[in-house]
């Protein structure tokens, strides 16, 4: 073995330019220098490794010789041609391939001279590109099976080429020289076609998924010796109860009498089959079943009534054929018994899986704030004189309690009855026969005015009793038995409310729900008498007042929520003096509205400011100045409200966001308590939940819970309470 480096290559190049020129060409020394840079061949039977070492110090390459690498080259250049290195080791290349010899590259410019059958298994990086060398190249199919191309390939190769199937990754492993390599890679880009087909074979009796799933259990299937994978792709198209076959012709025309006799209707034509439903319920499917389908069907519903019978009711169009449908609903288990042919069967379980799914959540909480502030004032001057030589004169205001004139009007009956010496025996008789008699001061049990009389006396007490205010006044009797007297009555009132309601409810995605915190209150609707004045009766309604919330909220799209509600806030007034009942305060609010998943929106709101100034005053005499003050009765009222409704949705998808809000909620009521409670006091709801519930349902607390009112800038009362009652005592009680 021969190794010579380029470095000699200048020592070597003048030893042959002078060999040249002093002596005539022999069999061993043909290279010969025709003009700078080019170079001459000629060889006649010379020894190939002598040949190797004159390409190696031309070309400037390393050459590792096989010692099974001999024999004799014949190498012929026509006279006056000239070679450039490139061409001597082109050349060089050839003559190796010629005589069963190729150059294995093992480094950049080193290379190794093996015999051609070994180097296809010993050969080059894949993918190398060198002229004449031994190259590798991957080749991946697309379409046509490793096995069957590389079969192929073989009768087109050369004696020592080399080509495997990799039938894993659908792929060929070609080792052979580079002209070679690609003119089989050239053959396969004409054989690696794509040359299946697509056939779609409807279904009318068997499930499409049912049939895809065994024709892929059999092609797949392992066969036995010889036997290889399939190329047919089996796709189930459930909409159209259709199978989609694609692959090579002949395997298609193979599966579709398969396809056929799986499709071959069943015996009975009619099978019985049950839906178990998990979350939707059958009674609200069975009837859109029956609107969905176009053939008549049967409708049975089984269940029990109030006192715990079974019932059993049937709807829908009767058809007694042999291919005739019926659905029955079992509330008990709340499945579906199904008798049809099996593709109603697939139709009706496909509607079914589609609407037996579970559906989220949604918790509402609204918080309703009213604030209302009422200030009045009046101030009134009256007086009455009046007698038997006396003319009657009054002023008196509808505004200004208590009433002189009822006043006087007592004095007066109470004086009169004072002179009046009549004795009246009172004779009265008792349910069980007993007689009483009374003698002693009375009135006259016959005198028309008694009624009227007792009338003021009751309506003068009664302006007295409910005086509220300064009162200051004067009166008396004169002489001829008149009365006179004088009053001044003033008030100042002012009164404050703040209302903060807070009521949330849980509902299922498009459901509708109804919460209602309040009281029924009776109202008097009518009044009637009988035909003799006697025996009178009241019609009453109880009407409800409070709050009334009725809401159903549907999920759409983005985590959007949108509500439809309905809510009513109404609250007791005072009582009118000339009604027959409580004035009531209501506010409705009716819409539809649209908000994003733990969004807060306003719904609506109402500010009032309502300022009433009313003067009363004897004409002339009260526009007289400061003394017209004495003949005038002057009442001012200011009153504010302001009345503010926000809600907020919260989705629930899962147990988990369930919880969540639970053991908020459970911490938010449980803190309400410990405000309440003497430090080392043990919450009541605590107890009630472990002792009722069970310990599952017992919420750790882990920090207090947010005020939804303080998430909205809204104080709440009671917390304020709270903190008023906890910076008195020094220190709040700490939660357990």
């Amino acid at each position: 073995m021969i190794v010579q480096r380029s470095a000699l290559l200048p020592t070597a190049l003048s030893l042959l330019l002078a060999s040249a020129a002093a002596a005539p060409m022999t069999a061993g020394a043909t290279l010969v220098v025709a003009q700078q840079g080019a170079y001459q061949l000629n060889y006649e039977g010379a020894d190939l490794a002598q040949v190797a070492q004159d390409v190696a110090f031309q070309t400037g390459r390393v050459f590792v010789i096989d010692p099974r690498v001999s024999g004799r080259v014949n190498i012929v250049s026509p006279p006056g041609s000239a070679l450039s290195s490139d061409e001597v080791w082109a050349v060089f290349l050839a003559t190796l391939q010629v005589n069963g010899f190729a150059a294995v590259p093992i480094g950049e410019r080193e290379y190794k001279i093996i015999p051609a059958n070994q180097a296809s298994r010993d050969g080059a990086a894949a993918g190398s590109a060198a002229v004449g060398t031994t190259v590798t190249r991957v080749v991946p199919l697309q379409f046509v099976p490793a096995g069957t191309a590389a079969a192929n390939l073989r009768a087109l190769a050369g004696e020592n080429s080399l080509v495997t199937p990799i039938v894993e990754s659908n792929s060929l492993i070609i080792v052979d020289t580079p002209n070679n390599v690609s003119r089989l890679l050239s053959v396969v880009d004409r054989i690696d076609v794509d040359k299946s087909v697509v056939r779609s074979i409807p279904l009318d009796n068997a499930a499409a998924s049912e049939v895809a799933a065994t024709l892929s259990e059999i092609v797949n299937r392992p066969g036995g010796q010889g036997s290889r994978q399939s190329s047919v792709s089996i796709v189930a198209v459930d909409a159209s109860n259709s199978v989609v076959l694609r692959g090579e012709p002949e395997e298609i025309s193979r599966l579709v009498p398969i396809i056929r006799e799986l499709d071959s209707p069943s015996r009975s034509q009619v099978a019985l089959d049950t839906i178990y439903l998990n979350h939707a319920n059958g009674a609200q499917i069975v009837p859109l079943i029956q609107a969905l389908l176009n053939e008549p069907i049967t409708v049975a519903v089984s269940g029990e009534d109030d006192e715990g019978r079974v019932t059993t009711t049937q709807s829908g169009r009767q058809n007694s054929g042999p291919r005739a449908s019926s659905i029955a609903f079992h509330a008990p288990t709340n499945s579906l018994v199904i008798k049809a042919p099996p593709e109603t069967q697939r139709l009706i379980r496909g509607i079914v899986s589609r609407l037996d799914i579970r559906r989220p959540q949604v918790l509402i909480e609204a918080v309703i704030v009213e604030i209302a502030d009422t200030t009045a004032r009046e101030l009134g001057v009256q007086y009455v004189s009046g007698g038997a030589g006396l003319p009657l004169s009054a002023a008196s205001f509808s505004s200004t309690r208590p009433n002189v004139v009822s006043a006087a009007g007592a004095a007066l009956f109470l004086n009169e009855q004072d002179d009046n010496d009549n004795v009246t025996t009172i004779t009265t008789t008792s349910a069980n026969g007993d007689v009483t008699v009374t003698e002693g001061q009375s009135y006259d049990a016959n005198d028309p005015d008694l009624a009227i009389a007792g009338q003021l006396v009751e309506a003068a007490v009664q302006e007295l009793l409910n005086f509220n205010g300064f009162l200051f006044g004067a009166g008396g009797e004169t002489g001829d038995g008149g009365v006179y007297g004088v009053l001044l009555s003033a008030l100042q009132s002012d009164s404050q409310s703040n209302v903060l309601q807070v009521p949330s409810i849980v509902l299922l995605d498009n459901e509708e729900g109804t919460i209602q915190v309040g009281q029924e209150v009776p109202v008097v609707t009518g009044e009637a008498v009988g035909s003799d004045f006697q025996g009178g009766f009241r019609q009453i309604e109880r009407k409800n007042i409070g709050n009334i919330l009725q809401v159903k909220p549907q999920i759409t799209a983005g985590n959007t929520v949108q509500l439809k509600l309905n809510l009513e806030v109404s609250s007791l007034g005072a009582f009118a003096p000339d009604a027959q009942g409580p004035i009531t305060n209501e506010s409705i609010l009716d819409l539809t509205v649209s908000a994003e998943d733990g969004q807060t929106l306003v719904l609506g709101g109402l500010v009032d400011k309502d300022r009433r100034q009313t003067e009363s005053k004897v004409p002339v005499l009260g526009d007289i100045p400061l003394l017209g003050n004495l003949f005038k009765g002057q009442a001012q009222s200011d009153q504010e409200s302001t009345l503010m409704i926000f809600i907020r949705p919260t989705i629930l998808r899962d147990a988990q966001a369930a919880d969540s809000v639970t053991a908020r909620k459970y911490d938010y009521v449980r803190q309400q308590q410990m405000r309440r409670l003497r430090e080392g006091q043990r919450p009541l709801l605590d107890t009630v939940v472990q002792d009722y519930i069970g310990p599952g349902a017992d919420y750790v607390p882990s920090q207090p819970a947010p005020d939804r009112a303080a998430e909205i800038g809204i104080a709440d009362p009671a917390a304020t309470d709270a903190a008023d009652t906890a910076g008195a005592d020094g220190a709040a009680p700490e939660a357990e």
